[in-house]
């Protein structure tokens, strides 16, 4: 007999109970995820996760996996998927999948996105093998100790305008969490700085890593050189802070962080996209 799989709503599921789903299906991932209700509510905020469109997948009743969507204009992203383990590798993540991308054509979206570790093969064939295709690898990096010399300064802006550098400067095609509308949602204590029409935002100065989470040049095209260079100004702010950068960005920025005194981190990402509709 076929089990009977059910796609709830999160926002009728519950977010407690979602969470749970979330933690127990990445508590043995790659990045670990401590998943908690405050946190899907942090990205409905900064990230335009809609609740409502987020689903919870039971088999006979039971929650087995989850699927967190967000939306904007024409595009909507899988912002996170995952199975507990003992439903794995029995056909739910591509049944989660299907049903998410019917339901993403039939509202009218034309794309979804998504960015998936590329040190994980079966989740990089499973989206392949829905019709997703790669855009560009994204590298993080991480830098410690004392910066290269630096004559130039940063001056300090508000992160909102860091946010309209990057609408502007940055590429159409940004992975969703370094675009403008996602940076525009952060404050305090969240920084912004502009160091000679090059842009940037890190997270608070006062956790344990310092965290660049947007960078945009002036000029209309990405300059390895400038960027490289306000990089260093920044992080001659906080000298002998540890600092880094989530698999987020191009790899073809590298230049600019190797620059800057930062090395490469072991994981990377492939950005994808697939035509919905």
């Amino acid at each position: 007999m076929a089990a009977e799989l059910e796609f709830a709503a999160v926002t009728d599921f519950g977010l407690e109970a979602a969470a749970d789903v979330f933690a127990r299906g990445f508590a043995d991932y790659l990045v670990r995820i401590p998943a908690t209700a405050a946190m899907l509510l942090a990205m409905a905020r900064a990230d335009s996760v809609d609740l409502g469109l987020s689903r919870v997948l039971r088999r006979d009743g039971v929650a087995v996996g989850a699927a967190l969507i967000a939306r904007r204009g024409w595009t909507c992203r899988l912002a996170g998927m995952a199975l507990v383990p003992e439903a794995r590798r029995q056909g739910l993540g591509g049944a989660l999948l299907r049903r998410l991308l019917a339901e993403a054509g039939q509202r009218g979206d034309r794309a979804m996105v998504l960015e998936v570790i590329e040190q994980n093969p079966p989740a990089v064939a499973l989206y392949e093998g829905a019709g997703f295709r790669r855009v560009r690898r994204l590298a993080g990096y991480e830098a410690a100790g004392e910066p290269p010399a630096t004559d130039r300064r940063a001056e300090r802006v508000d992160p909102r305008a860091v946010a309209t550098a990057v609408a502007v400067h940055g590429e159409p095609d940004l992975p969703w969490q370094i675009s403008g509308e996602t940076l525009a949602q952060l404050g305090p204590p969240a920084a912004g700085f502009q160091v000679d029409g090059v842009w940037l935002t890190i997270g608070d100065p006062a956790a344990a890593a310092i965290t660049v989470r947007g960078l945009a040049v002036a000029g209309g095209s990405f300059d390895p050189e400038r960027a490289g260079a306000a990089l260093r100004a920044v992080r001659a702010e906080f000298p002998g802070r540890p600092w880094r950068a989530s698999a987020l960005f191009p790899e073809a920025w590298e230049p600019a962080w190797r620059a800057a005194g930062f090395t490469r981190a072991p994981l990377s990402q492939w950005q994808m996209v697939r035509a919905c509709g």
